[in-house]
């Protein structure tokens, strides 16, 4: 393709967006936002080598990639790792010791030759002058970026195949190139700020223990709409359930989500003693959020990103298992007690299948039953 040739079917792709007044709105959100961690100084004051992550994912998507930042810095310490990911996971990993710079990408389908945004990113990764990227991501348009930006080698599942039998961090890590694993190298990292830390004890102080967190929501704001009743969702009628008998056990009870969380959880708390309730959901940065799960006794969840949160934290865990695939996906510790409450319908998993969006009621959510739950909970506080 000629310049010429691109440069007029931008113009009419730009023209196209004006007309459905969409190109104002992209301009606005056209950057890329780049984040220096740590300043990491090479040998004999040459240059580093620099090795750069790619996943771009959800927050728990971003944790499991957590793994392969830490082994690859440790297989070389004076090694700079760098990653591509979510705003949200940016918000997430802000603290992570073994990241020496985070990039993010807003509008990833965009295509790259009327992308202001990846054109930029293109450019910042090509004068960092990687040896490598690993590429977690199975989405051509991220292989694209990486090749435009004269990436000399590119370690993805298309040069190690995704073993569907395996978990998702044994696979980024053979992806990365260390085809064994141990346990501990199974781990995510995450850690609360001190500033987090306090806004949550602040937050919970009123509170008696043990503190029990109960995520109900998953997913973008996009997937809200009758968010209890599909996929992974579990009733409120449940949550209300479940909440009541672990106050009747003397616990107190905090709400976390996101802003569209919000009506469920404020749905939930109405049915609850207003001094054995907080809620958190939409009044939390990401950095406040890893400070309350930190700070909680217990965490149930649904499939979610705060459930790997909870993992990679060490905080005791409850997760009520739907549709996803699990020996993939699921919350992964050695060192985490987790509970993951699964009832093994036939349909499921149907993450990726065209089952997925025909279906019409979650069953495999509807046969996990309150007082199991209960039971698991109590199991993990010891009581």
């Amino acid at each position: 393709m000629t310049h010429g040739y691109a440069v007029c079917h931008a113009e009419k792709w730009r023209a196209e967006c004006v007309r459905a007044g969409a190109f104002a709105r992209l301009l606005v959100a056209k950057r890329t936002v780049s984040i220096p961690h740590v300043q990491i100084s090479g040998n004999g004051g040459g240059e580093s080598e620099r090795v750069l992550v790619v996943r771009a994912g959800a927050l728990g998507d971003t944790l499991m990639a957590t793994p392969v930042i830490r082994r690859l810095r440790n297989a070389a310490p004076d090694r700079e790792v760098d990653l591509l990911c979510s705003v949200g996971g940016a918000s997430l990993l802000r603290n992570n010791r073994y990241i020496s710079q985070i990039y993010t990408m807003r509008l990833r389908n965009l295509p790259h030759f009327v992308s202001l945004e990846k054109r930029r990113l293109a450019k910042k990764i090509r004068d960092r002058n990687y040896s490598f990227a690993v590429l977690l991501e199975s989405a051509p348009r991220y292989r694209e970026l990486l090749e435009r930006a004269s990436l000399r080698e590119i370690r993805g599942f298309t040069e190690a195949s995704f073993d569907p039998s395996q978990h998702s961090i044994v696979n980024n890590l053979r992806a990365a190139g260390f085809p064994e694993s141990g346990s501990s190298d199974l781990e995510m990292d995450l850690s609360a700020s001190d500033s987090a830390a306090r806004w949550a004890a602040n937050a919970l102080a009123r509170l008696p223990k043990p503190w029990i967190g109960v995520h109900a929501g998953y997913g973008p704001g996009s997937k809200k709409k009758d968010q209890t009743e599909r996929l992974k969702g579990w009733t409120c009628d449940n949550f209300i359930q479940v909440a009541r008998e672990l106050i009747g056990r003397g616990a107190s009870i905090v709400l976390t989500g996101s802003i569209g969380d919000l009506g469920i959880c404020q749905t939930i708390a109405s049915s609850l003693p207003a001094d054995r309730v907080l809620v958190c959901a939409g009044q939390t940065s990401v950095d406040q959020l890893v400070g309350v799960i930190h700070a909680l006794d217990l965490f149930i969840s649904v499939d979610s990103g705060p459930a790997h949160m909870a993992a990679a934290l060490g905080t005791p865990l409850v997760v009520l298992w739907g549709p996803a695939i699990l020996a993939q996906v699921r919350p992964l510790s050695a060192t985490t007690p987790i509970r993951i409450l699964n009832a093994n319908v036939p349909c499921a998993p149907c993450y990726g299948t065209p089952l997925m969006n025909q279906c019409t009621r979650n069953i495999c959510m509807e046969q996990i039953l309150p007082p199991a739950v209960v039971s698991a909970a109590l199991d993990l506080l010891g009581r």
